[in-house]
């Protein structure tokens, strides 16, 4: 039997982590491959065939045409990229990077995708970048990861660029529902799919490090099936010691506590960013919005309760938040005070949501519930019917974590 190393919650076998420790080392970002007769004649066929049947659309030899995207028109003299991607428009910029919409010359149809250009002097990232999804993308058996698909990398001058799918919908946005069983069916589901994708990266021993609202994207407007993009910041479970000098990882409101105070950090980081994401699909705004570290946590204080410091008395800037007034006394709050608390901020008296979010956001890293363990909450009972299929632990604690007491129930429906 194979030897087992243990990361906080998840175990990886030397095979595994030796395999993963090769081919990112050994990963090579491929290029746009030069065929010169594939370049010379793609597309003749489809040609052919149009004149033939005089089916012919030479819309597309304009070179200032205007193409829809995004529900504006956006005229364009266009540029061919490694001779292939014909650019359409800028949609969007980033801190290492700006993302346009082209179209693929090398297919019939003239397929959208998006193309990831970085800017001068952070090609490294966009490199690493692509060998973990090229890695994540290999490992897939089918397409249900809800992982972003890397289809090519070249190079645009000196600017490292990666090629993806191109998605037409935007963030998820429930929160205007006015139905709150509908809206809430939606956040199943939208939440569902985030998991899958997590149990994912999990199983293959990465961390996402930057999930936030903004790294989510529907495939359609008005669709529910979404994508994780963004692996910019993406580490392997082997390389979370990199940071432990800076702690510089996830965007500040989506930022779990044991990153701010400065600890040793695994997979949980990512489900408490899931939590954060959850909340403001639900809300339309982030749960946690101060602009600074020790604001972030006065926000986090003020559910779930002063910071446990017998969890965070050894982290690196435990004595930052000690001396600006931070609450060090081992005041319990109950879970009841939590759940009226959560009732407030989500405006529902939906049980089993509210339980959800505070069974996800435990202080204790450790404690923390996994992607697996979340799919069993009581929360995805009518997405998933695990309660009759299953007698497994998981459910146990799930169940254990959620139910209270009927005078409790009252209460909250009072809010």
């Amino acid at each position: 039997m194979s030897s087992c190393t243990f990361t906080q919650d998840h175990y990886f076998t030397q095979k595994q982590r030796q395999g993963q420790h090769n081919f990112f080392k050994n990963c090579i970002p491929a290029t746009a491959q030069f065929n010169i007769v594939q370049r010379l004649t793609v597309g003749l066929s489809t040609l052919h065939n149009e004149i033939y049947e005089k089916k012919l659309d030479t819309s597309y030899i304009n070179t200032n045409i205007k193409v829809k995207v995004n529900r504006q028109e956006f005229p364009k003299s266009y540029q061919i990229l490694a001779c292939r991607y014909r650019v359409l428009n800028k949609i969007g910029n980033g801190t290492f990077s700006q993302v346009v919409c082209a179209e693929d010359t090398y297919y019939p149809e003239r397929r959208l995708v998006a193309i990831k250009i970085m800017f001068p002097g952070f090609n490294p990232i966009g490199i690493q970048e692509s060998k973990t999804l090229r890695y994540l993308n290999l490992q897939a058996t089918n397409d249900n990861t809800h992982i972003v698909r890397l289809l090519n990398t070249f190079m645009f001058k000196t600017r490292f660029c990666m090629v993806f799918d191109y998605y037409e919908g935007g963030v998820p946005r429930i929160h205007h529902m006015a139905n709150e069983q509908y809206k809430l069916l939606a956040l199943r589901k939208l939440a569902c799919q985030l998991l899958i994708a997590l149990m994912y990266t999990r199983k293959l021993g990465i961390l996402h490090a930057d999930l936030k609202l903004e790294n989510i994207i529907c495939t359609a407007d008005a669709s529910l099936e979404l994508r994780v993009i963004d692996f910019g910041n993406a580490m392997r479970i082997e390389e979370t010691h990199k940071y432990f000098d800076t702690f510089n990882v996830q965007t500040l409101s989506y930022r779990a506590p044991e990153v701010i105070m400065g600890l040793p950090f695994g997979i949980g980081i990512d489900i408490w960013s899931f939590g954060c994401i959850i909340c403001q699909i639900w809300l339309g705004r982030p749960i946690f919005s101060s602009s600074n570290k020790l604001g972030i946590i006065r926000e986090i204080e003020q559910f779930l309760g002063p910071l446990p410091v017998s969890i965070y008395k050894h982290g690196k800037f435990f004595a930052d938040y000690k001396s600006n007034g931070g609450i060090v006394e081992n005041e319990n709050v109950s879970r009841s005070t939590r759940m009226e608390k959560f009732c407030r901020l989500l405006n529902t008296c939906d049980i089993n949501f509210v339980g959800f979010i505070d069974y996800i956001f435990n202080y204790d890293p450790i404690k923390r519930p996994t992607p697996s363990e979340c799919l069993f909450h009581p929360f995805f009972t009518s997405l998933f019917p695990f309660k009759l299929l299953f007698d497994s632990q998981l459910m146990t604690t799930a169940i254990g974590e959620t139910f209270i007491n009927d005078d409790q129930i009252q209460r909250n429906n009072e809010y």
